[in-house]
């Protein structure tokens, strides 16, 4: 009885000393075609401060079982759920915990990609990757300097640069250059380096010529790097 004590408080105790925020996440139940494929059941988002996130599911957890569905987070990015239903996230900035169960208390780790700016994400997205099939989705209010304490740091001038619209087919937008001396490189999926400007001058940027699929857009401003999924369609 006294062990059982004691690894109950030592997992408590981990639990309030590397959890550092949590969302609640909410309005799941939107896989009209299919049912039984909503999830239901208490899901939570946790921001660790070993720079991991976590995606709780409670013990009233539940979904419909079924082959290689797998867990994301993604930014909506002002996108309604039906928008988002007819997307794969494999081809949106994602951060993946890969396959999950189908009901009762279990939990996913996962760590922060470099360069990720964690307080864009807001949605949890369940998809079946085997058959490229929606299976539900649910939003959690993203984690801020207003309501996480680990993001209440001081922001890099590189980690305010951004692009958009992701996926774009004929030009990005650069945002936040404004006074910054800001280099930019695009790799395509084979490694090979199809852009580099050595210091952004505009904020439009021609892709027109480049090809269809996945990209890596890589910012550096005064040393400091980050790096982000580009999808030309």
């Amino acid at each position: 009885m006294k062990t059982l004590l004691l690894s109950a408080f030592l997992s408590f105790t981990f639990l309030q000393f590397n959890a550092q925020c949590s969302e609640n996440a909410s309005n799941f139940g939107n896989n009209t075609s299919t049912p039984s494929y909503n999830v239901s059941g208490d899901i939570s988002v946790t921001l660790n401060t070993n720079n991991t996130i976590t995606i709780n599911f409670a013990r009233n957890y539940s979904t419909a079982t079924g082959p290689d569905v797998r867990l994301y987070l993604i930014k909506s990015e002002g996108k309604s759920i039906a928008e988002l239903k007819s997307l794969n996230p494999e081809n949106l900035e994602n951060i993946s915990f890969g396959l999950v169960g189908f009901s009762g208390a279990q939990n996913y780790t996962q760590t922060i990609p470099n360069g990720v700016d964690i307080s864009e994400y807001d949605t949890v997205f369940f998809f079946c990757l085997q058959f490229t099939a929606f299976w539900d989705v649910g939003t959690f209010t993203p984690f801020s300097s207003t309501n996480c304490s680990v993001l209440s740091k001081v922001v890099l001038p590189v980690d305010k640069i951004e692009f958009y619209p992701n996926p774009a087919k004929d030009k990005i937008q650069i945002s936040n250059i404004d006074g910054v001396s800001a280099e930019i490189r695009i790799f395509n999926a084979l490694g090979k380096q199809v852009l580099h400007q050595p210091k952004i001058t505009k904020k439009t940027i021609d892709i027109s010529s480049f090809h269809k699929g996945i990209y890596i857009v890589k910012i550096s401003v005064d040393g400091k790097s980050k790096t982000k999924k580009l999808v030309i369609q």
